[in-house]
């Protein structure tokens, strides 16, 4: 337990850090940040799906649905690039609700596997929650990148640059701390996540 709850810190450490920088670049950045992000996930889901394939105590059925789930995610990171603030949106509105979907679709075949399966879908779907904030991240760049207003960027510039930092201020909490009330302080950060990435 000791060793997952490090980790898992470390690995939220180092995404708010990420965020914090991301917020801080322009339109164009966002774009190329965008695309990056996308290359990154099919990638990932590439040896995701091996990882899944492995788990032999599903239905050929469940296996399928997953499949699809997967392949249909693989096919919306692999859109040409977007060109348009629309396009760039439309891009990941689809990508985050194939995220969900998928996210949903592992939960389901996996919920009555054995232990070392669980490991697989946990470790799965925390990868996936980390690309659905980040993309959700970008729409939000993109949102502000609309806003006309100086004084309105500025202002919602702060206010996410404020939870940023709070959320970071959270996860510095003392190691033994998270250890002896783990789901507690998991579902606090999942909370702030959420808010987080349904800001506009």
């Amino acid at each position: 337990m000791k060793e997952k709850v490090e980790k898992r810190l470390q690995s939220w450490k180092a995404l708010v850090d990420q965020l914090e920088n991301q917020l801080e670049k322009g339109a164009d950045e966002a774009k190329a940040e965008f695309q990056k992000q996308k290359e990154k996930l099919g990638n990932w889901l590439d040896s995701a799906e091996n990882k899944l394939e492995g788990a032999r105590d599903i239905s050929a059925e469940k296996a399928r649905k997953l499949k699809v789930q997967l392949e249909e995610l693989r096919v919306q990171a692999a859109l040409a690039k977007a060109d348009t603030r629309d396009e760039l949106e439309s891009q990941q509105k689809r990508i985050v609700r194939g995220i969900q979907d998928l996210r949903n679709e592992i939960s389901e075949t996996y919920k009555d596997s054995h232990e070392e399966l669980v490991k697989v879908q946990d470790q799965v779907d925390e990868t996936l929650e980390e690309y659905q904030t980040r993309f959700d991240f970008l729409r939000l760049q993109f949102h502000l990148g609309k806003m006309e207003q100086e004084e309105d960027l500025k202002e919602k510039k702060e206010a996410v640059a404020k939870k940023l930092a709070q959320l970071k201020s959270r996860l510095k909490t003392g190691q033994a701390e998270v250890e002896d009330r783990w789901e507690e302080f998991s579902r606090d950060i999942a909370d702030r996540w959420d808010h987080l990435r349904g800001m506009k």
